[in-house]
């Protein structure tokens, strides 16, 4: 019994301590537990402030980026805003400036305005002989001031180089002479713009046509300018050179005609096409045209850089004789003024009559006798052709060779002399070709 009690004693005891033990053991884990517990929340505290520290680190760096950023863009703004009171300020300088020079020019354009009106009237009335030649006119302008003057352009007061010229070109504000450029036009006068190989252009025209064509345009225009004046001498240049071509010289007895002539021409318009009139001073008539034109003897011809000029019908205002007053008989206003008008034109429709009277006579003798010279040539020509032609009639059926000569020689002797070739013929031959035989006939015995 003992034993058992013993044994019970030792089984309650080992219960107790289980009891004990687990008691041990859970307070142990919910140390543990309180333990991690506190060290969670330590660590969570801790991750917090580190988490907050780090934001208000991040927030502090965007806080002076941003301030940097602002004060940036506010030193911008400044900036800009200085810049654009400088703009402002440049541009009401540069306004005012505009302004004090537009108030200038137009000040300036009102003088001149007032001035151009002023020697206008006093054109007018030198124009019109009521007052005396205005003093603004008394001066000349260069082209090249300083440099020596051009000598083509003093003698015959135009250049091959025009206003690129190296040299001085001095022109007149006022003169008695007249230049109106290119105012003559003729097919003849147009040969140098064509073509090289353009050879056959000199057949569409002959001198005797020229002339006629060059007596009406004179005919036209000399009443007009008579208008204006008393016409010491009238020049038109038959040069084909492009700064003499066509042009007209006309001088006038005072400046005062000239200066009228000036005023109504420039800018007028004839058979269509716009004129343009220019004061100039020639040293001399005989100085400006060629002296060896008429002798025919020019090695340049009408490609002279002097006056090459027409033979004014009848002698009328030419400078190598005394300048006549005689109007146009062979013309009226009624079927001439319609080539001066004031404003482009059609041309007329009808033929231009071929009736005017020619009073060059060397020139149309000259043309009589080169036709009459053709005329006989070929006449002799068409003689020889039909004296060979009945001599060959008279040949035998066999057409033997006549006079030692064979047909195809006597055929080239009678083209050589219709072409006028007077080449001396080789002496026959004494035997013939196979394509003389076959020309010819069969072979003579």
């Amino acid at each position: 019994m003992t034993k058992n009690l013993g044994e019970q004693l030792q089984a309650f005891l080992s219960i107790d301590d289980l009891v004990w033990k687990n008691e041990l053991e859970l307070e142990i884990r919910e140390a543990e537990q309180e333990a991690l517990d506190l060290f969670r929340v330590q660590e969570e505290k801790r991750a917090s402030v580190l988490a907050h520290q780090k934001w208000e680190y991040l927030e502090t760096l965007a806080q002076e980026r941003w301030a940097r950023q602002q004060k940036l863009l506010l030193e911008e703004e400044t900036k800009r805003k200085e810049q654009e009171e400088l703009i402002r300020k440049e541009w009401e300088e540069e306004q005012k400036k505009e302004r004090l020079e537009k108030e200038a020019r137009d000040n300036e354009e009102k003088q001149k305005r007032l001035h151009y009106e002023r020697l206008m009237e006093e054109m007018e009335s030198f124009i019109d002989g009521t007052g005396a030649k205005p003093v603004a006119l008394n001066t000349s302008t260069e082209s090249n001031p300083g440099r020596e003057p051009c000598q083509f352009f003093t003698k015959v007061g135009s250049c091959r180089f025009r206003d690129s010229c190296s040299r001085n070109h001095i022109r007149p504000a006022i003169s008695h002479i007249i230049l109106i450029p290119g105012f003559y036009s003729h097919l003849s006068l147009d040969v140098g713009t064509q073509g090289e190989y353009d050879t056959d252009i000199n057949l569409e025209f002959d001198q005797t046509e020229r002339y006629r064509d060059f007596e009406e345009f004179f005919d036209d225009i000399t009443p007009e300018l008579e208008k204006y004046g008393r016409i010491n001498t009238i020049r038109v240049c038959s040069n084909t050179e492009p700064h003499l071509r066509g042009n007209v010289y006309v001088a006038y007895q005072s400046e005062r005609s000239a200066a009228a002539a000036y005023k109504a021409l420039n800018g007028r318009y004839y058979a269509g096409r716009m004129i343009s009139v220019e004061f100039i001073n020639l040293v001399s008539w005989k100085a400006a045209a060629c002296g060896l034109q008429f002798r025919g003897k020019c090695p340049k011809g009408s490609k002279c850089n002097f006056l090459h000029v027409f033979r004014n019908p009848r002698g009328q205002y030419s400078f190598y004789e005394a300048p006549t007053n005689s109007s146009n008989k062979n013309s009226t206003p009624s079927d001439q003024d319609w080539r001066w008008t004031p404003s482009p034109e059609r041309q007329p429709s009808g033929r231009r009559s071929d009736d005017w009277e020619c009073d060059s006579r060397e020139e149309i003798e000259r043309s009589d006798r080169r036709i009459s010279s053709r005329r006989r040539a070929r006449s002799r020509s068409n003689d020889r052709h039909s004296a060979h032609s009945r001599l060959s009639e008279r040949q035998t059926p066999g057409r033997a060779p006549m006079n030692g000569m064979p047909p195809c020689a006597m055929l080239a002797s009678c083209v050589a002399s219709g072409l006028g070739i007077t080449k001396k013929l080789k002496p026959p031959m004494t035997s013939f070709p196979s394509f003389i035989v076959f020309m010819s006939g069969p072979k003579p015995d």
